[in-house]
């Protein structure tokens, strides 16, 4: 039941909603602030206008939602180098930070989340940030996120009233920053089981790509080194059956040439296929037809796709780097890999894919399970709680 006092959140997040590029925050920030309004708080979000590579989003409002878009400097610089200049929002905040509850900072290493920690210690306002994995310095980029740390990032996370895990793999990134449990919450990532309603069109991929019935296997998220969509196609090409597809749907973060090197060096062009970005109801589409979804991903903390993969009744195979590993481990509908073993990949793939049948119900039991334990409405109850918590 909704809370009988109406709380006033802040939500700021460098991306939202429509900006699949980006990744898995923008839509677990959607999903919660839409869950909360539900559930009867009053909600606000700052944001960019942060879109995709060459685009800005369009989006101007959300159905009772306070929503602030303030317009990067430069949105190729966003897209590219991670890198959010948001014009007005610093007097935004300077002007309203007093006005909210708690607020609620998305994502590290970036000007909107240092800017609102700042106005909120200010305006003695509590504030949680929610890291969602980027709070070490991995992957890309690593010494300019060192020198932004120490020039504007001082005091973020050792300022929060809570610094939000999403998993029990965060939880030791955490500590190993500095964070100890006691500021931590565990509250993982929420799932919008509304947005499974999609229209879609079953089999759109098959037909796009001429397919008919071969095994298809899905790899779906941004393009990026430690995404090690290289092991997608290794795998690929060591599969028995030579009918063997791989579709690969999302943003290009830079790594998209030396995965198509890799693909060319192994002679799969014939088959493997780039699909972009996919949204709305192509990306459940896509989903529900592949017959296998790999992700086999590094220093991933929970990772949405597995999680939606088997809510459209399609098995996984992960790596035990990543958060959902120990989701999968606990709920079935897959199969759990060392992180960067081809060899391992490979089999537990091959071993999919030669038995299908056999995966029908321990997919279906872990989709109800996901339902049960990852639903937005779940997830957001204790996400309400958390505020109060913080307040008091």
């Amino acid at each position: 039941m909704p809370t009988t006092k109406k709380l006033h959140v802040l939500h700021v997040t460098p991306y939202f909603d429509q900006a699949w590029a980006y990744g898995g925050i923008p839509r677990v920030a959607a999903t919660q602030v839409r869950e909360l309004r539900d559930r009867g708080l009053r909600i606000s979000v700052a944001t960019t206008d942060a879109g995709s590579a060459i685009e800005r989003t369009t989006q101007t409002d959300v159905d009772g939602i306070d929503l602030h878009i303030f317009p990067n400097a430069s949105n190729r610089m966003a897209h590219r180098q991670q890198l959010f200049l948001p014009r007005g929002l610093r007097s935004f905040l300077s002007a309203n930070a007093y006005r909210f509850d708690v607020a609620h900072l998305h994502a590290c290493h970036n000007l909107l989340t240092t800017t609102a920690a700042a106005a909120m210690r200010r305006a003695d306002i509590p504030y949680v940030v929610q890291p969602n994995g980027t709070a070490r310095r991995i992957e890309r980029r690593r010494a300019l996120k060192w020198v932004f740390d120490r020039l504007f990032g001082r005091g973020v996370l050792s300022g929060a009233a809570r610094v939000i895990a999403v998993s029990t793999p965060e939880q030791g990134h955490l500590e190993g920053l500095g964070i100890p449990l006691s500021q931590q919450a565990l509250l993982p990532n929420p799932i919008d089981l509304k947005e499974l309603e999609a229209p879609r069109d079953p089999g759109f991929l098959r037909r796009k790509y001429s397919l008919g019935e071969a095994p298809l296997i899905l790899y779906l998220g941004q393009i990026s080194p430690r995404k090690r969509v290289d092991l997608c196609v290794e795998t690929l090409a060591r599969l028995e059956d030579p009918r063997s597809h791989l579709v690969i749907a999302g943003a290009d973060m830079g790594h998209g040439d030396a995965v198509r090197r890799r693909i060319s060096g192994l002679n799969l062009g014939h088959r493997v296929f780039f699909a972009g970005v996919l949204t709305g109801g192509d990306r459940l589409a896509a989903l529900s037809e592949a017959d296998l979804v790999l992700y086999p991903t590094e220093d991933e903390i929970f990772g949405l796709v597995p999680l939606e993969a088997l809510l459209c009744g399609t098995p996984v195979v992960v790596s035990d780097d990543c958060g959902c590993g120990e989701i999968i481990r606990t709920i079935g509908g897959g199969l759990v890999t060392p992180v960067g073993d081809a060899d391992a990949l490979t089999a537990a793939a091959q071993s999919m894919l030669s038995r299908p049948d056999r995966w029908k119900q321990p997919v279906t039991a872990a989709a109800e399970t996901i339902r049960s334990r990852f639903g937005a409405a779940t997830v957001c109850a204790g996400l309400e709680q958390l505020y109060l918590e913080v307040i008091q």
